[in-house]
């Protein structure tokens, strides 16, 4: 859904490998809500954190330090997307921890009106599904529900929000 490349592009008067890239695919936009773009952005951006403060693991491995900074901005990192999952590995995902510091930030940003108003194009012979359906996971139990991508929808047993997965 998205990744960050240290040193990816070169000045064109000939400094070579200074500046770094962050990307979101935008493909993926259709299929996911406001809110869980804007997590991916933030995963990525603890990437390009670690790479200027910190020491990132070897060819893309999420480290200690990396998933440290994750539950910071609150994120918890999860091989699995749910709980129970490593926190950290080659291939990880996250869920968002309730009432964290980014469920927080994500409501100021929301009640002030901004939203995701872009998406892919669709190319010639290329047919778009818009995915209505949003698999929702309780922080605590895991327990899954799927409803529409912008439910709100809180895990009873636990009285937890459940987080939409990634």
């Amino acid at each position: 859904m998205g990744y960050f490349a240290a040193k990816r592009f070169n000045d064109r008067v000939g400094k070579k490998g200074i500046y770094h890239e962050l990307a979101l695919n935008p493909d993926v936009f259709i299929r996911q809500t406001d809110q869980q773009v804007v997590q991916t952005l933030l995963h990525e951006m603890v990437h390009a954190w670690q790479h200027k403060y910190g020491k990132p693991g070897a060819r893309g491995y999420h480290n200690k330090e990396w998933a440290q900074k994750m539950i910071v901005v609150g994120l918890m990192p999860s091989s699995t997307g749910a709980v129970g999952g490593n926190v950290t590995g080659q291939r990880m995902s996250d869920y968002i921890i309730p009432n964290g510091p980014f469920v927080r930030a994500y409501a100021k940003l929301k009640a002030s009106g901004w939203k995701l108003r872009l998406q892919s194009a669709p190319r010639a012979g290329q047919t778009v599904t818009v995915n209505y359906k949003t698999k929702f996971s309780c922080p605590n139990c895991g327990l899954n529900v799927w409803g529409k991508p912008d439910a709100r929808v809180d895990c009873r047993d636990c009285s937890v929000p459940m987080v939409a997965a990634v």
